[in-house]
C-alpha cells in the first residue's frame, strides 16, 4: 500500500504567505520613508543639468537675445541709470543697504509714495558692481538678466524633481518628467517677458531663483539621512542665507516662508515630519522676523497708514471700500486669465485701464466664484492629489502679497507680480496635461498638447519682446491694450514730444506734434487733475504755439490746464514768456476771464494772485484787473493789499 502524500497545511501555507507579504510591505515601506542617504534617488545626473542649463539658456538667448541692443526704459531710471547710489561705485552700496530703494534716485527720500515703501537693496547691488566693472551698458544689463532666468528655471527643474519625486519617477525618463512639463511652460510663458526685457526686473528674477533655493535647501535637510549632522546643519544654514537672500531682492520671498513648510507637510513622509517641519519653519519665521526688523531699522516703518492720495501711486484712492475690494476681485480674475492665456499684454494697468468695479458685476462675480472653487480643491486635493494641492496653495501665497489685499501696491496689477505665481499654475497646467496621477508614462497625445502650448506661449513672447526696445516701442504697444489708461496715454504723449525734440524738419515736428496732442488730451480726459498728463498737453501747446503762432489754441488748451492744475509751472513761464511778444488785448482777456472763473468756481484766490501778477505787468492800470485782484486779496483775507487796488 503506497504512502499517501502529506498535503501541506493550508494555514500554515497561508500565515507564511502573509508574513513574506508583511515582510515585503515593510521592507518597501522603508525604503519610501528612510530618508536617502545621499539623496540618490531625488538628485537629477550632473550630465542632466548641464543639458536643461544649456537648453533653458538656448531657449532665453532666442526669445531674449534681441534685447541685447535695447534700451534702458520705464523705471531702470529709478532703480539703475538715474541712481546715484548705484553709479557712485563702492561707496553707494552701504547707502544702498541702509535706504529705500528710491532714494538714490529722488532728492531726498521718498519713502510714502507707495504703501510699505521698497526696500529691495540685492537687485540695486548688482546693478551697483556691473556699473562698477562694465560702466553704463545696455547689453551687459540684458545679458544678465537672460543668464540668471535661465539658472533660475534650472533651480525650478531641479527643485520641482526632487519636490516632485513620487510623480517624476512614474517615466522612464527626466526629459518625460513633471518638473520639466512645468519648467518649459514657465521658461517660455509671455507673463515673464516684463521681468526679464525690462533691466528693473531683476529683482524679481532674484526673488524667486533664491527663493527656489532656500526651498531646494530645505528638502536636501529633510531628505539627508539623521546621522549626517554636519550636513544637516550645512542645508539648514543654505536655507537661512538663500531664503535672506531672497527678502533682500523682494518682499515677495516673505511667501516662501509658507509655501516651504507647506511643500514638506505634503511631499514629504511621516518619518521625522514633526521635527524637520518645526525646525524649518521657526529658522524661516526668524530670518524673516530679522529682515523685518532690518528694514524697520532702516525705513522707520513697515506699512505707512497713510498712502498717497494720488492715484499714479494708490489707484484706489476716492474708491469707496466696496469700489477698491471688487476692483480687486476683478484684477484677481485677469491674473487667471493671464495666467493661462496671456495675450494681449500690455505694461500700464493704471486707472483706468482696469475699471472701477462693483459687486453686482459679472466679472467681479465670477472671480469670487472661481477663487473660492480653487480653494475648495486645494482642501479636496490635500490627500489625494498633492499636486493639485500644491499649485493652487503656491498660487495663492505668491499673488497673496501682490493682490492689494494685504497693501496698496501702487497700481491695480502687473505682469511682473505674476512672475511667482504662474509657476503654481505652470505646474497644474502641465499636471493636467501630463495626468500624472494615473499614468505611468506619458501618451504621445500628451506631448503633442504640451508641445504645442510651449510653442504658442514662446511664439507669444517671442512677439511680445520688441516692445520693450524703447521707450516709444513701449509705449506704441501699451497704447493699443491700455487705450483707457491716463497714464499710458501721457506716456505715449511723452514719447512722442521725446521724438520731436530729435526730429529736425518742421513737417516733421508738427506731424509729431500733433500725433502727441490727442494723447495728453486723452490722459487728463481720463484723469483731469493728473499732473503729468497736464504738464505734457501745455507742453505740446507751447511747442505748437512756437511753430504756428496760433494764440487762440494756445489759450484754450491753458485755460483748461489751469482749472485744474494750476500749479503746472510751464504754464506760467510761457505765458510770462509772450507777455510782450503777442496780441496783448487778447491775452489780457483771457487772463480775466480764466481768474474770474478760478475764484468764483473754485476759490483758488492764491493762484488768482499769481496769474494776475502776470497781467497787471501787462497794464497795471487796466481798472478791471485791478478789481480781481481786491477780489483776490480780500478772498485771501489781506485786506490790506485788497485796498491797494481800490
Amino acid at each position: 500500500m503506497s504512502k499517501k502524500k502529506k498535503r501541506p497545511d493550508s494555514k500554515a501555507n497561508s500565515k507564511a504567505i502573509q508574513r513574506k507579504s508583511s515582510a515585503v510591505q515593510q521592507s518597501t515601506t522603508q525604503q519610501l520613508t528612510r530618508p536617502a542617504t545621499a539623496s540618490t534617488s531625488y538628485s537629477l545626473p550632473s550630465s542632466i543639468k548641464w543639458l536643461t542649463l544649456a537648453l533653458f539658456v538656448i531657449i532665453s538667448l532666442i526669445i531674449y537675445g534681441r534685447t541685447l541692443s535695447y534700451n534702458y526704459v520705464l523705471d531702470d531710471k529709478l532703480v539703475y541709470t538715474e541712481n546715484r547710489f548705484v553709479t557712485e561705485g563702492a561707496s553707494g552700496i552701504s547707502k544702498i543697504l541702509s535706504t529705500d530703494s528710491f532714494t538714490g534716485y529722488f532728492e531726498e527720500e521718498n519713502t510714502t509714495l507707495v504703501q510699505g515703501a521698497r526696500y529691495r537693496p540685492l537687485s540695486l547691488i548688482s546693478f551697483n558692481i556691473e556699473h562698477t566693472i562694465f560702466g553704463l551698458s545696455e547689453a551687459v544689463s540684458h545679458l544678465i538678466n537672460i543668464l540668471l532666468y535661465g539658472l533660475t528655471c534650472l533651480l525650478i527643474f531641479i527643485c520641482l524633481f526632487r519636490l516632485l519625486h513620487e510623480q517624476t519617477n512614474k517615466v522612464k525618463s527626466p526629459w518625460l518628467s513633471l518638473a520639466l512639463a512645468t519648467t518649459l511652460l514657465y521658461l517660455v510663458h509671455p507673463l515673464h517677458v516684463e521681468a526679464v526685457a525690462n533691466v528693473k526686473g531683476r529683482d524679481e528674477i532674484l526673488s524667486l531663483l533664491f527663493s527656489i533655493l532656500a526651498l531646494w535647501t530645505a528638502l536636501k535637510y529633510v531628505d539627508t539621512h539623521s546621522t549626517l549632522a554636519k550636513t544637516k546643519v550645512v542645508y539648514l544654514l543654505g536655507m537661512v542665507s538663500t531664503f535672506f537672500l531672497g527678502l533682500l531682492a523682494k518682499e515677495n520671498t516673505l511667501t516662501f516662508l509658507a509655501i516651504i513648510p507647506f511643500g514638506l507637510y505634503l511631499f514629504r513622509t511621516k518619518h521625522r515630519f514633526n521635527k524637520d517641519l518645526v525646525i524649518v519653519f521657526s529658522l524661516l519665521l526668524v530670518t524673516s522676523l530679522a529682515y523685518l526688523f532690518l528694514r524697520y531699522s532702516f525705513i522707520g516703518f513697515l506699512i505707512n497708514e497713510a498712502p498717497s492720495i494720488d492715484i499714479m501711486n494708490n489707484s484706489f484712492a476716492g474708491m469707496t471700500g466696496s469700489e477698491k475690494y471688487a476692483t480687486i476681485g476683478y484684477t484677481l480674475l485677469h491674473y487667471l486669465k493671464l495666467n493661462l492665456v496671456p495675450y494681449p499684454l500690455t505694461h500700464d494697468y493704471y486707472p483706468y485701464h482696469i475699471p472701477i468695479s462693483n459687486f453686482g458685476d459679472w466679472q467681479v462675480i465670477l472671480s469670487i466664484v472661481l477663487h473660492v472653487l480653487l480653494v475648495g480643491l486645494m482642501f479636496y486635493s490635500w490627500k489625494k492629489n498633492k499636486v493639485v494641492a500644491f499649485s493652487i496653495g503656491f498660487y495663492f501665497a505668491t499673488m497673496s502679497i501682490v493682490s492689494n489685499l494685504v497693501i496698496s501696491i501702487g497700481t491695480f496689477m502687473n505682469e511682473r507680480f505674476a512672475f511667482a505665481a504662474s509657476l503654481g499654475t505652470c505646474l497644474l497646467l502641465a499636471h493636467l496635461i501630463l495626468n500624472t496621477k494615473k499614468i505611468a508614462h506619458v501618451s504621445v497625445l500628451s506631448k503633442v498638447m504640451l508641445g504645442l502650448i510651449v510653442l504658442i506661449y514662446a511664439t507669444l513672447s517671442f512677439l511680445r519682446v520688441p516692445a520693450w526696445e524703447s521707450e516709444l516701442a513701449l509705449n506704441t504697444a501699451a497704447i493699443k491694450v491700455s487705450k483707457n489708461s491716463a497714464r499710458s496715454n501721457s506716456f505715449m504723449a511723452t514719447a512722442l514730444f521725446q521724438q520731436y525734440k530729435k526730429a529736425e524738419s518742421r513737417d516733421e515736428k508738427m506731424a509729431l506734434l500733433n500725433r502727441a496732442q490727442p494723447y495728453a488730451r486723452k490722459a487728463v480726459q481720463i484723469h483731469p487733475p493728473y499732473y503729468n498728463g497736464n504738464l505734457m498737453r501745455a507742453g505740446i501747446a507751447g511747442e505748437k504755439h512756437k511753430m504756428d503762432g496760433n494764440l487762440d489754441e494756445l489759450l484754450s488748451e491753458f485755460k483748461e490746464i489751469m482749472m485744474e492744475r494750476p500749479d503746472v509751472g510751464f504754464v506760467t513761464q510761457y505765458l510770462d514768456y509772450i507777455g510782450s511778444r503777442v496780441d496783448q488785448s487778447k491775452l489780457l482777456t483771457f487772463y480775466k476771464q480764466s481768474v474770474n472763473k478760478m475764484m468764483d468756481e473754485q476759490q483758488r484766490y492764491d493762484w488768482a494772485v499769481k496769474y494776475l501778477n502776470l497781467a497787471v505787468a501787462i497794464d497795471q492800470n487796466d481798472p478791471e484787473l485791478r478789481s480781481l485782484m481786491r477780489k483776490a486779496y480780500t478772498g485771501l483775507g489781506q485786506l490790506d493789499k485788497a485796498k491797494q487796488y481800490q
